[in-house]
């Protein structure tokens, strides 16, 4: 008695009205069972998938929404892949472009060299031209003065007849030696000359007609290059319009999904009827703050392995959320009370299996799931390392372990957000011993 009135003050007197209330509401509701140290009676079966609020119509919706959201993924990834490849193609078509219009640029120019060559090779011919014509002048000037002189023969023997002297003699045969070796120059120049002109049209032409060639081939490859990248940017678009079109189709769907699973939670939470009747319960409780309660680990020694969130439920077959935290120690092991409070909950529970829920003041409260033996009654005062219950497999379990969750005003919230699982506790039963010598409850 002492200590519920240690425990009143703690919480306040407005509180303790709604809690003498609720417990005495709670025991004729939920029947539980009496308990001295013994076992409980023997739990009802668990309830089957609608019975623990998983309907099964939102269980076909939700299975529908499921595949919905598959689907979507799969054309969403699709398209996402789709578009870098297609972007990864208008990058490279950008680049060839931007390196045609720099090709081109240098044809233009080796066009313009090509043109101030062919300019001077026309310069060339037409010096060429002149040096032909220089040739072919004198050489029909060395023609018709030969002929006027009758022939090289008569000439020569005329000027050598002529000589009065051995001296002027010598000088007629070298005249006539002259005269034959420059037309034979002028015939040799003639030829060069020709062969100057034509090499100087030949070389002009090709250098031209390849650089014009060079020029027509570049511009053609770079009106190609241009509307293959116009294009591609029309496909990179499209598929850009298509991805936004499936992210929000897929937005569509996983919004559906959340509200599915929000009205399973919620389904699942009415049915518990744990969240209402802590709601009512710390209606007039202050709101807690991190550190107002002092709360340990309920199973010294073990941690939780499946943590709070959304998960696939191993039975119901649904992804829903696990409210709590999961300690996966043997069955049988004894469950301890993490802070002081006054039992509001001891029974069979649907999927939580026997359970136990515990008011701790601050709108804190802690619940304890699937046990195999529950050691407390509803409206019992614990202390802190009070045992409460044994470790079990009961409900919608997959085998032993202690369901643990933390709620305030009713509503879960991470257990490893307001227990530090890693501090040290002592001995839960030391403490008793130590408080029962000290006189205490």
């Amino acid at each position: 008695m002492k200590a519920l009135q240690r425990f009143v003050r703690a919480i306040g007197r407005r509180r303790v009205a709604s809690a003498v209330v609720a417990a005495a509401l709670l025991t004729s509701a939920f029947a539980a069972p009496t308990l001295s140290g013994a076992a409980p009676a023997t739990p009802a079966a668990p309830r089957q998938e609608g019975q623990d609020g998983a309907d099964t119509s939102l269980k076909g919706e939700y299975d529908e929404v499921i595949g919905q959201e598959s689907a979507l993924v799969d054309a969403y990834q699709a398209s996402q892949l789709k578009r870098v490849a297609l972007t990864k193609e208008l990058d490279r078509l950008k680049a060839d472009l931007h390196q045609s219009q720099v090709d081109l640029l240098g044809a233009h120019a080796a066009l313009d060299d090509a043109l101030a060559l062919e300019k001077r090779q026309v310069a060339a011919r037409k010096a060429a031209d002149r040096r032909v014509t220089d040739a072919e002048d004198r050489l029909r000037k060395q023609i018709v003065a030969a002929y006027v002189r009758g022939g090289d023969d008569s000439d020569v023997l005329t000027a050598i007849l002529g000589a009065e002297n051995g001296e002027e003699a010598g000088q007629a045969v070298a005249y006539s030696r002259a005269a034959v070796g420059d037309s034979d120059q002028l015939v040799k120049e003639l030829e060069d000359a020709r062969a100057d002109r034509r090499r100087a049209e030949r070389s002009a032409k090709r250098a031209r007609a390849k650089a014009k060639a060079r020029r027509d081939d570049i511009e053609e490859a770079s009106r190609f290059i241009a509307a293959s990248t116009l294009n591609q940017g029309q496909l990179v678009d499209e598929v850009n319009v298509q991805v936004a079109d499936e992210q929000a189709k897929l937005r569509e769907v996983q919004a559906r999904k959340a509200i599915i699973e929000g009205r399973i939670n919620s389904i699942n939470r009415s049915s518990d009827g744990v969240q209402l009747i802590l709601a009512q319960l710390q209606a007039g409780q202050p709101d807690w703050v991190p550190g107002d309660v002092e709360i340990t680990n309920p199973i010294p020694g073990y941690k939780i392995g499946s943590k709070f969130g959304m998960r696939f439920h191993p039975i119901l077959h649904v992804s829903r959320l696990h409210a709590g935290g999961d300690l996966g120690a043997p069955s049988g092991t004894m469950i301890y009370a993490p802070a002081d409070g006054v039992v509001v909950i001891a029974g069979e529970r649907g999927g939580y299996g026997n359970a136990t829920v515990i008011d701790h003041g601050h709108s804190l409260a802690t619940l304890y799931g699937h046990q195999s033996q529950i050691l407390v009654q509803p409206g019992q005062v614990v202390k802190r390392g009070d045992p409460i219950g044994r470790v079990g497999s009961t409900g919608l379990s997959t085998g032993p372990h202690l369901h643990f969750e933390t709620r305030i005003k009713g509503v879960p919230i991470d257990p490893e957000g307001v227990v530090d699982f890693n501090l040290p506790v002592g001995s839960y039963e030391q403490e008793a011993r130590e408080r029962t010598a000290a006189g205490g409850n």
